[in-house]
Order: C-alpha cells, then sequence, then structure tokens
C-alpha cells in the first residue's frame, strides 16, 4: 500500500520535502502544479525514512486531543490520568482513580487553567524544596505558556518554567528545577554551570534526553 501524506502543503518551491511533525503525521511540501504521481514516486523513495521516523515520533504513546476531552488521557508527574466531563464547575483530580473530572461547559480552557494552577503549585514546591538543598535563592517562580523551553531563568533569578513541564515524571522536572537554578550561580552554560547541575542531578544527561525524546509533550494544549 502506498505512503499515505497527512497534509501536502504546496508553494512556490522547486524541490520536494517531507517531514514528520511531532504527533507522526506526514507532511510534504511540494512545488506549485506539482503532479500527484511524482509525490507518491517520491514517498515510495524514502518509505524507509518515514515508518523510522513516524516510530520514533509516536512512540511515546502520546495523542493529540481532539475537539471533546472526554476520555482524553495526559500525563501529570509521569503518570496517566483520564479524563472525564462531568456536571461541575471546577477541575477535580481523582488522585484513586487516576482520573480528572473537568466541567462539561469550555471544557479545553478549565483544564489548561488548571494544569496551569496546578503547575504553579507543583513547580514552586520543587523549586522551594531544591534551592534549600543547593544552598541557593530565587526571585520568584513564574508558570508559562511557552512551547519552546521548558524553563528559564532570568538575570535577576527569576524563575520561569512551561506548564507542560508537569507532564514530566517526578525525577526530570526535579533535573529542570536544579538546572534553572544552577543559573543563579551560573549565567551560562560553562563548566562550573554543569558541574553544579551534575553535583544535584547525577544522570541529567538521561533527563535531558528524556525531555528531547518527549518534545511531543510540548504539543499538548
Amino acid at each position: 500500500m502506498a505512503v499515505q501524506p497527512d497534509q501536502i502543503i504546496y508553494s512556490n518551491r522547486k524541490t520536494l520535502a517531507i517531514s514528520i511533525d511531532s504527533f507522526g503525521r506526514l507532511i510534504v511540501r511540494a512545488p506549485k502544479r506539482c503532479d500527484k504521481t511524482r509525490i507518491f514516486n517520491f514517498l515510495k523513495e524514502k518509505e524507509n525514512w518515514i515508518s523510522r521516523k513516524k516510530a520514533e515520533r509516536t512512540g511515546a504513546g502520546i495523542d493529540l486531543p481532539g475537539e471533546n476531552l472526554d476520555g482524553y488521557s495526559l500525563l501529570l508527574e509521569g503518570e496517566r490520568y483520564g479524563v472525564a466531563l462531568a456536571p461541575i464547575k471546577k477541575v477535580r483530580l481523582d488522585e484513586r482513580e487516576k482520573r480528572l473530572y473537568v466541567p462539561q461547559d469550555d471544557a479545553r480552557a478549565a483544564l489548561v487553567k488548571w494544569l496551569k494552577a496546578e503547575a504553579k503549585r507543583r513547580l514552586s514546591l520543587f523549586t522551594n524544596t531544591q534551592a534549600a538543598e543547593m544552598q541557593t535563592s530565587y526571585r520568584s517562580v513564574r508558570i508559562t505558556s511557552a512551547k519552546g523551553r521548558w524553563g528559564s531563568c532570568s538575570y535577576n533569578d527569576a524563575v520561569h518554567y512551561s506548564f507542560r513541564l508537569i507532564y514530566a515524571p517526578t525525577s526530570v522536572i526535579q533535573y529542570v528545577v536544579t538546572h534553572e537554578l544552577a543559573h543563579t550561580k551560573h549565567k551560562n552554560h560553562s563548566a562550573a554551570f554543569w558541574q553544579e547541575v551534575e553535583k544535584y542531578c547525577p544522570d541529567w544527561r538521561e533527563k535531558r534526553a528524556w525531555l528531547k525524546k518527549h518534545a511531543i509533550l510540548m504539543e499538548i494544549f
């Protein structure tokens, strides 16, 4: 069976190009008036590459949320929670059932609001605890909607995290927190900076690799 693209984008380009997005969708970029036969022959040539990349992208078993969130599942500190819509006014977390009950009205907005508030609560705790361990201080913790980075530390030691960081396992979150707090001592990625990180997170390379492999999480909401 011929490889089927999920999207074909025509533009003023001269060559064909393909890419696999974070959710394993095959995107083809083609010149205007490029016929389908040429496109499908090109996809046939790249079939092995496409299969390999799709497997890499979808290996985490994470799906893009649809319009109806009922039955969707997401990760909180690495644990999977099911989403159930309910006639309630506020999101409710059931730890025992591993379920998030979300208001039926404007469910997506309600869930994102809750995720940001929960991220602020959890990440503030992580940061406060780790700062004491590292014997350093920080100005504040702020939660953002950044998709390009998990965290950052400003020059005046204000720490910022993407709310999506709470999807990651606890140990990975702790690495990011350690990384940002290390910047309160070293404002660059010098050898001294990485020594500071390694002092409190010896397996930081594994944690950084996990974040890179699961960059798909940056696309969830």
